[in-house]
């Protein structure tokens, strides 16, 4: 099968527009082919390799069954850097882009050194962005899961990063040697009452970076802030990504805490997901 004659197969397949079907064909030939999609233009005749082939043709297949494209090219652009994903991890929200950009510009002027754990890092989206914006932030990255860890690893490599990796459980009670200035995390935050709203796409995300227990929707901020009576120093922050739907919960467990300013912030489709804490 030749270029032009894949483009019309998926544009039949695949049940959107035409533009939307070539946008991702390009985004295919390019990603997982490693053909420029200039090519089409230049050399419509150019016959596939019957390995191609098969991996073009199972690439619809998966984009019809709503497999994430991310997941399929193994990349995701993040604060304008392209982080390797795969099933271990979270695909990155540009609501993330916004809580790194926040604590980004809130360090823009600083002259010394300060230590930032990132909590449930996933692919590491949140500290590596840090660490490659500013080189007073000494960034750590952590996560419960091994996998996750892994993918840290080829993005740290990817993109010449010097962040620290650890294995960390928030369920089990950690006191470091040093005191962290600055904690940032987007934890699991989606209720098992809500998985039912999420679209289908997402269920092929990993269910430990998206669910809190059962009856526990702010499980994993309790658990932040515990770490961070015995590991956030005098005058720390803390940035967090949070569930809208639980504000009012949010609040009443903050009021455990002497925290001496809390500032909520919209995201850009206007809910309040993002907060930070001064202590």
């Amino acid at each position: 099968m030749n270029i032009i004659e894949m483009r019309s197969v998926y544009r039949e397949k695949l049940d959107l527009s035409i533009d939307e079907c070539d946008f991702i064909y390009k985004i295919i030939l390019k990603e997982l082919c490693d053909i420029d999609p200039i090519k089409i233009a230049l050399d419509p005749t150019f016959n596939f390799s019957s390995d191609l082939e098969d991996k073009l043709l199972e690439s619809i297949n998966m984009i019809i069954n709503e497999y994430p494209i991310d997941y399929i090219i193994n990349k995701k652009n993040f604060y304008g850097k392209d982080f390797y994903v795969d099933e271990n991890v979270l695909i990155p929200r540009p609501e993330t882009e916004e809580l790194v950009d926040w604590l980004i510009k809130d360090n823009l002027n600083i002259n010394d050194e300060k230590n930032v754990i990132d909590l449930c890092s996933g692919s590491g989206c949140i500290g590596i962005s840090l660490d490659i914006n500013n080189k007073y932030l000494n960034v750590t990255l952590s996560d419960v899961s091994t996998n996750a860890l892994k993918v840290c690893e080829i993005n740290k490599k990817n993109l010449n990063s010097n962040v620290k990796i650890i294995q960390l459980d928030l369920n089990s009670t950690s006191t470091f040697n040093k005191e962290y200035d600055i904690i940032i995390s987007n934890p699991p935050y989606i209720s098992l009452d809500e998985s039912n709203q999420i679209g289908k796409n997402v269920r092929y995300e990993p269910k430990i970076a998206l669910f809190t227990p059962k009856d526990k929707p702010l499980h994993f901020y309790e658990k932040i802030l515990e770490f961070a009576s015995t590991n956030l120093s005098k005058n720390g922050v803390i940035y967090l990504e949070i569930n809208p739907n639980f504000i009012s919960e949010f609040n009443q467990l903050l009021t455990n805490y002497t925290i001496n300013h809390i500032n909520f912030k919209d995201d850009f489709r206007g809910k309040k997901r993002l907060v930070k804490l001064k202590f």
